[in-house]
């Protein structure tokens, strides 16, 4: 598999950082940007749906597996 680079400096590491400096929005945005150099390589919704969905299913799943155990042991 291909290791992710910078177009800019050929960086190999990337974080989220919360982008505060938008301007004409009220949507809150994480932008994707190398590590070494600061240059954006993406940007992310900060209510990303996906996530909290898979949280709200980890949830469930925990949730029916302490009934499902409190059922069986009466």
């Amino acid at each position: 598999m291909a290791q992710s680079r910078c177009l800019k400096c050929g960086g190999q590491k990337f974080e989220a950082v919360f982008a505060n400096n938008l301007e004409g929005t009220t949507r809150a945005v994480l932008f994707i940007q190398c590590v070494e150099c600061g240059s954006v390589v993406g940007a992310l919704d900060f209510l990303n749906i996906s996530v909290k969905a898979a949280r709200v299913k980890n949830d469930l799943q925990i949730t029916i597996e302490r009934l499902l155990s409190r059922l069986n042991g009466s």
